[in-house]
């Protein structure tokens, strides 16, 4: 456990908050190159994976193991309305530049009384401390719950329930963190080496190991909304 929070898979997370999705259509909204799409693909979901990254696509379509995947943004994925049971965001909803609009494009998406499935970080978190020197996510991750707010606000959707879990970020080294963080969004900066002392301390600080090798703890939100 790290405090409260039991370590769960996403797939996991997914089983316990949508239960059998065996025969759903499902559209993972920013899947990259489909490790988490493959795996609700294997769970028996008919998948589609939407990203906006050309070489993310390339490389999910070479590895296979997903009925379909889209090279488009969150805002607008040209895909047809309500094709889907199950809309989803895992961890990709706070990358988006405009939220509202992913949130509707999902909700467009999704046909009426289906599902619409968000993982979201929380910060601060075990993982802050060594996270906020590479990219300092928080303002972004407020800004993609008040998205959801507001659309829940709006009777665009009904929020059902929230499921609070942690995960465990693998990396063994300062350095293979950094190379990681900035693969995954290339609009980051490279860190000052001035702060790479602190950094590091940060780092050895977080860095937790079982049997598997070392970790980071860190800790998100799942919401399951229906879609009006």
């Amino acid at each position: 456990m790290s405090g409260e929070r039991l370590f769960l898979e996403t797939e996991a997370v997914a089983r316990d908050v949508l239960g059998d999705i065996r025969g759903l259509k499902l559209v993972d909204i920013g899947a990259g190159s489909g490790r988490i799409a493959r795996k609700l693909q294997a769970l028996g979901a008919q998948v589609t994976g939407v990203e906006p990254n050309a070489v993310f696509v390339k490389k999910a379509e070479a590895l296979g193991g997903v009925s379909r995947f889209v090279n488009a943004t969150a805002e607008e994925t040209g895909l047809e309305d309500g094709e889907f049971d199950v809309s989803f965001f895992s961890l990709s909803l706070h990358h988006v530049a405009d939220k509202p609009a992913a949130v509707r494009e999902a909700h467009r998406l999704t046909r009426t009384g289906g599902r619409i499935l968000v993982i979201e970080p929380i910060a601060p978190d075990p993982s802050y401390p060594v996270m906020r020197f590479l990219d300092d996510e928080s303002a972004v991750y407020a800004e993609a719950q008040a998205a959801l707010n507001d659309a829940v606000s709006s009777a665009l959707l009904r929020h059902d329930r929230t499921l609070d879990f942690a995960s465990k970020y693998r990396v063994e080294t300062p350095d293979e963190m950094i190379a990681d963080v900035l693969s995954v969004d290339s609009g980051r900066s490279p860190l000052p080496e001035a702060d790479r002392p602190a950094y590091e301390a940060a780092f050895e600080a977080a860095q937790e190991r079982d049997q598997d090798g070392g970790y980071i703890p860190y800790w998100s939100r799942a919401d399951l909304f229906l879609r009006t």
